[in-house]
């Protein structure tokens, strides 16, 4: 049987799926976002933060409080002693007026829940790339044991050949050398093949739970179609969709607010309060009838209150000017991290883009490689059959086709992961998007 045949009975065999129903990407990240641990302490961690829009709302509201005591007050020194007990309760509310500090927490809480939502964005984006990373790293390993098989078989075949040959005087020694030192270091690589196979297919598994051996290849007449029409609407949409620029904006806002409650500590505080309670009291040398001697009827009046309090500071020993000048500096530190989230979205999204349209053209070089280097395979077999080519001519020819089987795998794994970065830093990478992987 010709090499070719060989080898490709071999890439059908080994291309035979070993499962009954296979998983998708969008599939796999689906799982991925229930099931990993990391994620879901991400979005509990969310959820605790944005609570503070709640307590940042709370502090503009109207507080409502009641107090009640009850006291005993006696007079040991007294010849007749005379104690007296007094009871009362006041319900006070307070209104705040004007308070730059209340505005101010608010105004932060808003930006902290904000900021809390985008991160969890960016923990969900963090957790897709890697899962779609590990589903690629499993069929680019799968397509480079299946090389490595391929080649270990088929070296296996011409030492045999050569050891019979060798026997009957129609080889040399030279020439099954260099046949087992081909096997050998076939078969080293068929074993790391193997073992990076189990390694990636771990990392599915951590990440989403499920058996890496149901993978769905990826459909790769899917992905002729650029994203985008050009670099700059790719570059664009990442200044305004990335999600890293998002929760650099967001904290800035935090920054502002730092800076508004900073001088507004050196505003007044303007506040409505009102207050309505009753007070009861009782001595001892009353009639101690029993409802008088528990609520003190004798004696007793109701008080209400109301009015403006206006808190105005004056110097606190320089604190406060200080912590101003410290939220004035933050804020500029905040401006300069937006600055720097955009320029590295720009060389992400740049960087994503060149891969991809390298990656477009390599791929089809690569293509045209293995073609090429099969049809040597074929050539140098045949001249070898002629006498013209000799087995080292041959083994290393085949040697090459399957460097060149794996170099095709390798810059398919490239492109993949470049389309996945591009969607990341863009903020387009979504589990909805990763359909586009298997034209579902």
């Amino acid at each position: 049987m010709k090499f070719h045949n060989i080898n490709r009975a071999l890439l059908a065999l080994f291309c035979v799926p070993l499962y009954t129903q296979a998983t998708t990407l969008q599939q796999a990240a689906q799982a991925a976002l229930t099931y990993d641990s990391a994620l879901q302490s991400s979005k509990k961690t969310s959820e605790a933060d944005r609570q503070k829009y709640w307590q940042g709302m709370a502090g503009m509201l109207p507080t409502l409080t009641l107090e009640g005591s009850w006291d005993r007050q006696e007079q040991p020194d007294k010849k007749y002693q005379s104690g007296v007990t007094t009871h009362n309760y006041d319900v006070r509310v307070r209104q705040p007026l004007f308070d730059m500090s209340k505005y101010a927490g608010w105004r932060k809480g808003v930006a902290i829940a904000d900021t809390a939502q985008a991160q969890a964005h960016l923990a969900e984006e963090k957790l897709l790339t890697s899962i779609a990373n590990a589903y690629f790293s499993v069929l680019y390993q799968q397509e480079v044991l299946q090389a490595a098989q391929a080649a270990s078989h088929n070296f296996r075949q011409q030492m045999e050949k050569l050891q019979a040959g060798l026997r009957n005087g129609q080889n040399t020694r030279t020439e099954l050398d260099e046949a087992k030192a081909n096997y050998a270091i076939a078969q080293a690589k068929e074993i790391e093949a193997s073992n990076q196979l189990l390694l990636a297919g771990e990392a599915v598994r951590r990440l989403s739970g499920i058996n890496p051996d149901t993978l769905e290849p990826v459909n790769f007449q899917c992905l002729n179609a650029t994203p985008y029409a050009s670099l700059t609407e790719a570059i664009n949409a990442s200044q305004q969709r990335n999600t890293n620029i998002q929760v650099a904006l967001f904290q800035n806002d935090q920054a502002d607010a730092d800076v508004l409650a900073a001088d507004g500590a050196h505003m007044p505080v303007v506040s409505l309060y009102a207050s309505y309670g009753k007070n009861w009291s009782r001595n001892d040398n009353d009639d101690n009838i029993l409802y008088d001697a528990i609520f003190g009827t004798k004696s007793k009046s109701n008080n209400l209150q109301y009015g403006v309090n206006v808190t105005v500071p004056l110097f606190a020993g320089g604190s406060q000017l200080s912590q101003s000048f410290e939220a004035a500096y933050r804020r500029e530190a905040a401006k300069y991290s937006i600055v720097e989230a955009q320029r590295k979205a720009v060389q992400e999204t740049r960087s994503a883009w060149l891969s991809l349209t390298n990656g477009q053209a390599l791929i089809e070089a690569e293509k045209n490689a293995v073609a090429s280097a099969h049809e040597k395979v074929v050539s140098v077999q045949y001249g070898r059959e002629m006498g013209f080519r000799t087995v080292n001519d041959e083994l290393d020819a085949q040697q090459k086709y399957y460097s060149t089987l794996k170099d095709q795998a390798e810059a398919r794994l490239n492109y993949l992961n470049a389309l996945v970065s591009l969607a990341q830093s863009t903020g387009s990478l979504s589990p909805e998007m990763l359909n586009f992987f298997q034209c579902r």
